[in-house]
């Protein structure tokens, strides 16, 4: 009995499949331009959402069958140290490429919608440290 259970845990889970991309814009620009997309641009029923937790859950309808679907947006910075978004795409009963299509769309829609993304921060030379917090400027000696 106890093998049965341990195979079954071992097993690959169609589940788990999730698509990912990280879009160069800070959440706070996503976040909408992604509701819009969801709600409007692909017509999809929009079962619940929380801006502060960034989750969207829709039903997809695809093919005649309606299919439980998310769209999860976090903070992230991106390779070139920009503040940006990581948006998860989830339809764990379909192919992956549906989730992949979804992602490309959002991400030309956001463009669309926010232009280019900001220039990247400057970087510094190396071996040049951030200031360390408490080192600007003198230090003002507290009276009692």
């Amino acid at each position: 009995m106890l093998v049965v259970a341990l195979a079954s845990l071992a097993a690959p889970q169609s589940a788990l499949a999730r698509s990912t991309a990280v879009l160069s814009y800070p959440l706070a620009e996503v976040w909408p331009t992604a509701v819009r997309f969801v709600r409007v641009d692909r017509g999809y029923n929009v079962r619940e959402k929380d801006e502060e937790s960034g989750y969207i859950l829709f039903d997809l309808v695809e093919g005649g069958k309606t299919y439980k679907a998310s769209l999860e947006l976090f903070r992230a910075s991106d390779d070139q140290g920009r503040e940006a978004t990581r948006a998860v795409f989830s339809i764990p009963d379909l192919p992956r490429h549906y989730e992949a299509v979804l992602l490309d769309k959002l991400s030309a829609k956001v463009r669309d919608e926010r232009g280019s993304p900001a220039p990247p921060p400057p970087r510094r030379p190396p071996g040049e440290r951030a200031p360390d917090a408490g080192t600007h400027g003198p230090q003002k000696e507290l009276v009692r």
